[in-house]
Formats: structure tokens, sequence, C-alpha cells
């Protein structure tokens, strides 16, 4: 292999993600809705997908969908025809394994999976030809408080490309690889929004994203976009002045209803505002040390936006302070050898050194947070700013070195710049430093940003912040924030449902600080609903941050409890939704699409390292759409070499394959690829993406594993596709029994024989 193809296939594996073409398809999803009703500092959301399928074979559709981190997946349903479908949480292959099964049965059905805490994958099967379905999850959301007194509703709807780094090193790659088009996606987005908190005095709501249009609506006001709809490539970001919460304390709670298994307990949201600034209460000595991040997919306006925010920071230093820049991108690059008082002329030169700065590379964050997490004086208080965009894959690593490297005293705080900012990255990381984070989209003023930073690194008013009281039983997060001024903190509580009182305590630089709030009895089915669902998301997002820590498989089972108990998604825990009825014939063939997504607003295929040689579309004569990206090619035996090179070199094989008019019909190629998708006793389904045209009718069949002479499988009829011709882009499903002393793992390869052409379908891995 040459060293250009080397370097291209390297790119290709470590950009988490491929540039497709819909090649003027209209792709199954027609259209995205949200509707949230916020009160309070909560937001219960609604998310609506409508999918059309355009084929005369049942359809089967995967799409990732981000949602925001700081929120629960609470409730999933799909409405086919005049059914609705509701859905229920279940262990991850539990509902893997009814999902298929439904499949095979002809049912429609639905699941969705967590890859990441903001990143989901949604499947529905057995979308009848013609038909439409719309799936709706529902979101139990925090909102987020800013300095300049306002509550901001921030809902994402674009996934971006992330830097994974070295072949193995992210053992989920193929579940946070996305399809980006850089063709305009037809899907339009429609968002509305009711606002129930009462508006400060000649307030009016905003969106530095989106233009919006307000109305009155009874208890409030309803926001909704000003024209036609939105493109789904950016967050879609509101946010209105709100009165200032003036209680020392307060708890806004909730109980579940009676028999369920976390209904022992009540739970709670805390609010905690912090005391006034002034008299003896003065502010730590910072030591500030910028991480920028200045990787590919910073090119351009997010890189130009994140020098705005950095210069602002550097601007707001005096000579007290000291500083220390480190950009980073393949590797480290330092500013200086260390730490500097932050005087007029360094910050001329730091702001210098700022404006020089390109965008290239990969994502290499660790080795820089590492450094920058080295404690320098022990009366000052360390305050690490990591400005990023945060399209990485292995988010656990930079969690983990946080947790490991964060001296006592010292802070790690985040800002995401862009449009589709990866926040599992930015806020589990802000998370574990016990900092704060800061998002900023490319069309937004700075200004305001920075003095929101500012105003949670100027002046922590209250550190080492303790809670206790005769109510409270556990509270989540455990690594406690600061209170910093102007800025009141949310935590999660579980509680004793007959009530008591609760305290918190803290250090200022002045002495002690102490507050306490009575909570009164909560019955069953009483009060929030949103304050259990977010207990329970609170609660799986601190042991992830300690898995992330290595505390070993005992997270990962009380992980699964969390879910279950409280019936919310989670990295072991999924909802699936199965239709009473069966809605298609599961002997037709199939289709299969994976809808891409819009290239992110402002970011370049160049930055996120997916304009390769690797991805020409072409493969054995036919012109593929890219739409569907799983498949990791396993090391092949007996199979022609030039077609096993355009294999490795694309990596992926794609189902939707758009037929076009030949000369002469395409070749059947030597092998086909297979996905293992069901497996129950003997039994075992396999799906098979047809490259070309088939006469199928299989005969017998014998199977394959990687240690072993090939066994004679048995052809179940039942849940297999029928005898007929199949087309180029549609998928064949096989149900075969194997004899009782096969191996459990999945098979390496099957070879069916059928209408005298002999298969050889390959396994995905």
């Amino acid at each position: 292999m040459t060293e250009t193809k080397q370097v291209e296939r390297e790119a290709a594996s470590s950009s988490g993600g491929r540039l497709v073409t819909v090649d003027g398809r209209v792709l199954p999803l027609r259209g995205v809705a949200v509707h949230a009703d916020a009160c309070g500092g909560i937001a219960r959301v609604t998310l609506e997908q409508r999918f059309v399928n355009p084929y005369p074979d049942p359809l089967r559709v995967s799409y990732l969908v981000p949602l925001p981190p700081d929120g629960a997946l609470a409730g999933y349903s799909f409405r086919i025809g005049e059914r609705r479908v509701v859905g229920e949480v279940d262990r991850i292959t539990a509902a893997r394994a009814r999902f298929e099964e439904a499949l095979l049965e002809g049912k429609s059905a639905g699941l969705v999976e967590q890859d990441r805490p903001n990143l989901f994958t949604l499947e529905i099967g057995n979308i009848p030809p013609g038909a439409e379905v719309v799936a709706e999850l529902r979101i139990d959301q925090r909102l987020q408080w800013l300095a300049e007194g306002a509550w901001e509703w921030r809902f994402p709807t674009v996934v971006a490309p992330r830097y994974l780094g070295a072949a193995g090193r992210v053992p989920d790659a193929g579940g946070v690889s996305v399809d980006v088009t850089e063709a305009r996606v037809e899907v339009a987005l429609a968002f509305g929004l009711t606002v129930r908190d009462a508006l400060a005095p000649a307030g009016e709501p905003e969106s530095p994203s989106h233009p919006i249009a307000v109305n009155p609506a009874p208890g409030g006001l309803t926001i909704s976009l000003a024209g036609s709809e939105a493109s789904l490539d950016r967050d879609v970001v509101v946010r209105w002045p709100a009165a200032h919460p003036t209680v020392s304390l307060a708890v806004d709670a909730g109980c579940p209803v009676e028999g369920q298994p976390h209904a022992e307990s009540a739970y709670g949201l805390l609010t905690i505002v912090p005391p006034a600034p002034g008299g003896p209460m003065s502010p730590f000595s910072r030591d500030v040390i910028v991480l920028l991040d200045t990787s590919g997919s910073m090119e351009g306006e997010p890189l130009e936006q994140a020098r705005r925010v950095v210069a602002g920071l550097i601007e707001s230093l005096g000579d007290a302070d000291r500083l220390e820049l480190i950009e980073f991108s393949d590797e480290p690059r330092r500013w200086k050898p260390g730490a500097v008082s932050a005087t007029r002329t360094a910050r001329q030169e730091a702001l210098a050194w700022l404006r020089a700065l390109r965008a290239r590379g990969g994502t290499e964050m660790g080795d820089g947070v590492a450094e920058a997490l080295r404690p320098l004086r022990s009366n000052a208080q360390r305050q690490v700013v990591l400005v990023t965009d945060g399209l990485v894959g292995f988010e656990g690593e930079i969690v983990a070195s946080v947790l490991g490297g964060l001296p006592a005293g010292s802070r790690l705080h985040t800002v995401g710049v862009g449009p589709a900012v990866n926040r599992g990255l930015t806020g589990s990381a802000a998370r574990a430093g016990r900092g704060a984070e800061v998002l900023v989209g490319l069309e937004e003023k700075v200004e305001p940003v920075v003095e929101r930073l500012l105003a949670q690194m100027r002046a922590p008013l209250v550190t080492d912040l303790e809670l206790s009281g005769s109510v409270l039983l556990a509270h989540a997060p455990e690594r406690l924030p600061d209170l910093y001024a102007g800025m009141p903190v949310r935590i999660a509580l579980r509680l004793r449902p007959e009530g008591g009182a609760i305290r918190a305590r803290g250090r200022t630089p002045a002495g002690a600080w102490e507050a306490s709030v009575n909570i009164a009895p909560v019955g069953a089915a009483e009060g929030n609903a949103a304050a259990v669902t977010l207990y329970g998301r609170e609660r799986v997002e601190d042991l992830e941050m300690w898995k992330a820590g290595d505390s070993g498989a005992r997270v990962d089972a009380e992980i699964e409890r969390v879910g279950l108990d409280f019936q919310i998604a989670t990295r072991l825990t999924s909802w699936v939704a199965v239709s009473e009825e069966p809605t298609v014939d599961p002997t037709q063939p199939i289709r299969r699409e994976r809808i891409p997504h819009a290239l992110p607003q402002g970011l370049s295929v160049e930055g996120l390292g997916l304009r390769t040689g690797a991805r020409s579309g072409r493969l054995a004569g036919l012109r593929l759409s890219l739409g569907v990206t799983r498949f990791g090619i396993p090391p092949l035996r007996g199979v022609a070499a030039d077609y096993a090179s355009v294999l490795q070199e694309s990596r992926d094989i794609d189902y939707s394959v758009v037929e076009e008019s030949f000369d002469a019909a395409p070749p059947l190629p030597p092998f086909l690829l297979g996905r293992l998708t069901w497996r129950r006793g003997r039994d075992l389904a396999v799906e098979i993406a047809m490259l070309a045209p088939l006469e199928w009718a299989p005969a017998a069949v014998e199977v394959a594993w990687s240690d072993g002479a090939p066994v004679r499988g048995q052809i179940v009829h039942r849940g297999s596709t029928r005898a007929g011709s199949i087309g180029a882009g549609q998928v064949i499903r096989l149900v075969v029994r194997v004899p009782e002393d096969s191996p459990a793992e999945p098979p390496e390869r099957i070879t069916v024989e059928t209408g005298g052409t002999r298969l050889e379908v390959v396994i995905e891995r």
C-alpha cells in the first residue's frame, strides 16, 4: 500500500464519519418538530420525527438523534396510521432481541439506544410501503440559568463527526460514526416553546440561533420560528429574562406512582442561591490556563469565535493573576514554557500569539488536559478553561484524566464553541472538574458569553459545599459545584417522603456559610414528575463519571438498575415499542436506510477530515447512496483481491443502492455482507444486502465459524425472504437453524445455494 493510501485510510478511520451523497433522493425522514413547555428551570420536551416509506418494500430506517445531555429520555412511542404504539424501557440486549424478533414476525417496531448521553440511535422497522410513521421522544430537561438573569433552553438538531483517533481506540466507533452530506437535506425543523415564567420588567425572549415570533398564550407566552421552517444544521437556543430567585434554598419535589421500584423515596431539585458578594467576601486569586482546540474541525468561524472568547478572558485578568495558554490538535503546543504574571505586557503578547493560531490536524486533547491540571500556588484556585467543539469519540479518556488529576481547590471549566457542540464531552468534563459549562454559537455575540464565564471564575463565593439534613438520602452530582456570584445552582435529591429539613454549608474567604430549608411531605404521584426522572438522569451521569475512572462492573449493574427503575434510557437500557399485530408480510424483501445529517453550520468537510479518496461511492458498477455505515470489514480469505481492496478502502457497504441503467447487468460480487440481527437458541437471523439482481430460491445453507469446518444448517422459512426475484438495493432476511453443539459466538460466514448460484455471505463483526 502506498504512503498516500495509508494516510487516507488512517484519516478515514479517525474522522468519525463519512461524506456521503443522497443522489437527489427524497429521504424517508420528512420532518422534525420540537415542542417544549418550560417553567421554573425545567422543560418537558416532545421531539417528533416523521418518516415516510417511498419504496414498494417494507422499510427499516435508522437515524442518529442528538438530545440534550442535561435531559432524561423519559418516554417513547410511535404512531403508524391511527395506531399509537407506546414503548417501555428494557435491558439493552433484551430490548434489541424484542425489536428484531418483532420484525421477523412482520410487526412494526421501534428501538432507541443510547450511544452517548447526548447521542441516540433510533430505529424503526417494517414501515409498510407508502406508510407514514411518527416517532415521539419525550425529554425532561433542566434549563441553564445565565449570569445576566435569564433562563436558556438549548436543543440540538444535528450530529457532527467526532475524531476517533487510531483504530480500536473507541470501542463503539461504529455507533458514533455519522454520515454527513454537503447536499441540502430536504428535512425541515419546526419548533414551539411555551414559557410560563413571569418575565422581568421590559424583558423579551430572544434567540441567537433562529428568528422567532413571540405571542401571548394562556398562562404565559408561545415562541415559534418566524417565517419559514429552519434547517437541521445547528442548536435551537431560546432565552428569556426571568425574576431572579431570591430565597437561599428552595426545593421542587415529586414522588413516583405507588408500586414503582423507586417509589419508596421522594425526589427533588434543590436550587441554591449564593450569598450576595461584597464586604469581606473577596474573590480568590486565580491561576488561569486556557486549553484551546485548534484541530481541523475548528477551521474557519469556529476558531474565530473561540479566539474572541479567549481574548475576552485574557483581557479580564489582572496583575495578581497568572496565565498559561496551550493550543492542541495532533499535539499540545505552549505559548510560554510555564505560567506568567498577567501583566499588561504579557496580556498583549498572549493576544498576539492567539491571533496567529491556525486550525489543523486531529483532536488529541488528553496530554494538554493532564499538563494543565498541575497546581502552581497553594493560595490560588487553579482554573483550567477548555475551549473546544468537543468533537471526539473518546470522551471517557478526558473525563478520567480530570477525575484522576484534578488537584484540591482546582476547577476545570469548558467553553463549547460551534453549531453542534458535543456536550457529552464539554458537560461531562465540567462536571468532573467541578466547574462551569458555557456554550456559544457561531453567530452569537461573544461579550455576554465571556461575562457568563467570568461570573463563574471571577468570584467563587462558596467552596467545599456540603448538604445534610433529616430528609436527605442522596444527592447528584456527588461532587458538588462551587457557588458563584449571580449564579444559582441546581442539585437533584433523593428524599424521605415524610419531609424534613435540609442544610447547605460551605466555605467563603470570610469564613463559614450556611442556609437551610424545610421540605413538606410528598405523597405517591404528587408533585413534579420531572424531579423524579431528572434525579435518575443525574445519578446515571455520576455513575458514568466514576465508570470513566475505572470503577468496574458494579457501576454498570447500578446504571442498568437505575434505568429500569426510573424508566429512562441509559447506556445499558433502551426504549422498545412493538405493534400488537403484523403490519407487513415478513417474507418480503425489505429496504434499509440510514438518514445522513446536514453539514453543521460553519463547518467544512476538509476540517472534519471527510474529504478522502476512499469515498468514491462506486462499487461493482453501482452508484451507492452511502446511507448505512456500520460494517468494519474482517480479514477475507479466498476472495478476489481487487474486490476485497475496494471494500476495505471504502470501509462500509451501503444498503441503499440507487438502481441505474447499464449496458449490461452488473455481475454478482464474489461475496456479500450479512448482519446477524437476532439469535435465540439454535435459530439465527441474518440480513443480506444485495448489490446486484438475484433469483432467490435458497435450497441449502452452510454456516462456518472462524475455527472449524462449515456445518449444515436448516433454512427456517418463517421469517426468511420467500423465493423470487431480488433487485439491487433490496435486503434479504435468512433464518437458519444450526446444530445444537454450534458455537455461541456469531459465525464468520454463511454459504447459501440458491438457484444454481453459490452465495458467500461474510458476517459483520
